[in-house]
């Protein structure tokens, strides 16, 4: 089954409307022939049963590349990415070891050339549709790091009891302690603009955690960050890699260590406050 058909009305015929007008927005900044604007992101592990549809639907000419990096999948994932770059321009990068979902990611953002980039989740839960909304607020200068919230836009289930409430307590400790309000602050489907790609080297966390890091680095280095709405679509095939009490604590001894830091960062801020006004 294709998971981009018959969900609430996600269509080929809408995907196609909604990925000419995601064309029509990024020509506007090409200033260069042939330069990349948006780069596609996508980490897989274990997803032979979406990997072909979703990469099938996704949006691409010469002004976006697309990336694959398969963070050594076990099952079919590879053939089935092999089937569709015999139709389809990508570049796929294998891990010869399991890196974990952060590791992927920043081997994809070590290799993106767009200006904005875009990483999304490859189990069918995200929708090419809801790019556009993404880079929008990047190319027109309104945000530096958009992230897609469920809780702005639509979830298509029942959204477990346990997530609400975990990613609530992870918007609160972020708000309260580094500014911003992030509500839907674990969601893999997020665009950045190329000058963040930086903060992927400086992570500590190379598993789930790292939604989460990015936000606080984003924070740290003042970025402007804004959720936007998009769609969030029920998992058809496969399970979830997250293993909940081990991200729990990874995000919580995240927080306390980027809030260490930040109190660092005060510190010798006012040090040298000090030094010079006794100098």
């Amino acid at each position: 089954m294709d998971p981009f058909v018959g969900l609430e009305g996600r269509g080929k015929f809408e995907l196609e409307d909604n990925n000419q007008k995601l064309y029509n927005y990024i020509k506007q900044f090409e200033v260069i022939d042939n330069k990349i604007l948006l780069s596609i992101i996508l980490p897989v592990f274990n997803e032979e049963a979406t990997i072909y549809s979703i990469l099938k639907n996704l949006p691409k000419n010469e002004l976006i590349e697309i990336i694959v990096v398969d963070d050594h999948s076990t099952d079919n994932s590879i053939r089935e990415i092999e089937r569709i770059k015999k139709k389809k321009e990508l570049t796929l990068i294998k891990h010869k070891n399991n890196r974990g979902y952060g590791g992927a990611l920043i081997t994809g953002a070590n290799m993106a050339k767009g200006e904005v980039i875009i990483t999304m989740d490859s189990d069918g839960q995200h929708s090419p549709s809801d790019i556009l909304s993404l880079v929008k607020p990047i190319f027109e200068g309104e945000a530096d790091f958009t992230i897609g919230s469920r809780y702005l836009g639509t979830n298509y289930y029942n959204l477990p009891l346990i997530t609400r409430l975990g990613e609530a307590l992870i918007e609160k400790l972020v708000q309260i302690f580094f500014g911003p309000k992030i509500m839907n602050n674990q969601n893999g489907f997020r665009a950045l603009n190329k000058k963040i790609i930086p903060l992927f080297s400086k992570t500590r966390f190379q598993d789930f955690t790292l939604c989460t890091e990015l936000i606080l680095l984003a924070s740290l280095k003042l970025y402007k960050i804004k959720e936007c709405p998009v769609g969030i679509y029920y998992r058809q095939f496969g399970s979830s890699k997250v293993k909940l009490s081990k991200l729990t604590l990874n995000i919580f001894s995240c927080i306390l260590l980027y809030y260490m830091k930040k109190i660092n960062m005060i510190f010798f801020k006012s040090k040298k406050g000090d030094f010079r006004s006794n100098g």
